[in-house]
């Protein structure tokens, strides 16, 4: 028998999840070939607090109207689309930024254009998730979200320790970056899971937005 056919849909969902950050992560350090660590280490921090402010906040709020919506489907689409929309303009920036950085190294389209396409790849993924999470029928707003500030802090530190050891390694490596990118691959899909918890925070509700009562009748 497999023990993981009993396991928790949502604590599966957690691993696939930090998993494919890991991923992302990864993909984002590399970079350019010959990009110097603090190269890197900039260009990592202009995306992280790029994405999370916007993407948990424009998430939040079109996962709420596809939940609630009567048409489902145009509400996901405009949910898909706004994500991937949002990471990938978030990953031309970062291309945009690396070579502003180092004039004198041209754009890597072909390395930008895979990174493109793996976000466009996640779509039937997010797909999926999406209607499995509406047919459960547990409205968003009775789910805690992920901390924008304390997700920043975290990446922060990773990018912080990230930056420090391929500092050192650099002098005895040719290819330190693929060595870091790598642990950043693995610890956050083995650690992520472990301090998920601890990223959470009640889902702001919407209440402050609706007219009371007594203003109306006034």
């Amino acid at each position: 028998m497999n023990p993981d056919r009993h396991e928790p849909t949502p604590a599966r969902n957690i691993r696939r999840a930090y998993a494919v950050a890991g991923l992302v992560m990864a993909l984002m350090w590399i970079g350019e070939g010959n990009e110097p660590a603090w190269a890197h280490a900039v260009r990592a921090t202009f995306l992280l607090l790029l994405l999370p402010p916007l993407l948990l906040r424009t998430n939040r709020r079109l996962s709420t109207a596809f939940h609630e919506s009567a048409r489902p489907g145009p509400a996901l689409a405009r949910l898909i689309t706004a994500r991937v929309l949002i990471v990938a303009a978030a990953l031309v920036a970062g291309a945009l930024l690396g070579h502003l950085l180092d004039p004198h190294t041209p754009v890597d389209t072909r390395a930008l254009g895979i990174r493109l396409l793996l976000v466009v790849l996640t779509v039937p993924l997010q797909i999926r998730a999406a209607r499995r999470a509406r047919a459960a029928g547990a409205h968003p707003s009775a789910r805690p979200t992920l901390s924008a500030p304390r997700l920043i802090c975290g990446k922060l530190s990773l990018i912080a320790a990230a930056l420090l050891t391929e500092t050192l390694l650099d002098p005895y490596m040719a290819n330190a970056q693929l060595l870091i990118a790598a642990a950043i691959a693995v610890g956050v899909a083995a650690l992520g899971p472990k301090i998920h918890p601890q990223l959470l925070v009640p889902r702001p509700t919407d209440t402050a937005r609706e007219p009371s009562p007594v203003g109306t009748a006034a």
